[in-house]
């Protein structure tokens, strides 16, 4: 069986509710499929996920991950990172990708940048839009989830989540 599942790093409740009001403003403002507010930590493996819940629990459980700073909107390469919001790479986070790295690596190469999207897909950003939202300094966090992300952003669905002990 092929697999294609991703780990995110999921935002505390109040974010997740402000986030993905700007991401269904943002995909309807495009035409592009809305999607739940995260950070992909690591993409796209190709293993049965069954076999990491153990470790993604335990690493949960060990990490600090509250706060990340935002650093300014930006727009990007189409389609995954058309329009996001750029994230400070603080101490916490760098640990915690670093172990989700070291684990699996072998199955493929993947370069952390931390962001949360607000839109995906082939459209061309009008620079004002950026200025349509405010958002706050810090984003909270409090889930890592496994997430079976095929390619139509529409059939993403979270296979576990893995909340703070």
């Amino acid at each position: 069986m092929a697999y294609n599942w991703s780990v995110w790093l999921l935002p505390k409740t109040e974010d997740k509710r402000t986030f993905a009001e700007y991401v269904t403003f943002y995909s309807k403002l495009y035409g592009s499929d809305s999607f739940s507010p995260h950070v992909t930590l690591f993409g796209r493996i190709n293993a049965n996920p069954k076999l990491f819940y153990s470790f993604f629990n335990k690493i949960k459980s060990e990490s600090k991950i509250e706060n990340v700073r935002t650093l300014n909107i930006k727009i990007g390469n189409p389609p995954w990172k058309r329009m996001y919001i750029q994230l400070l790479l603080n101490k916490n986070l760098l640990e915690l990708q670093n172990k989700i790295d070291k684990k699996l690596r072998k199955y493929r190469d993947y370069q952390f940048d931390p962001h949360l999207s607000l839109a995906y897909g082939n459209f061309i950003p009008n620079k004002k839009d950026i200025r349509l939202i405010s958002f706050e300094e810090m984003i909270s966090f409090s889930s890592l989830a496994i997430v079976d992300t095929p390619n139509d952003i529409k059939d993403w669905s979270v296979i576990q989540k893995f909340d703070s002990a």
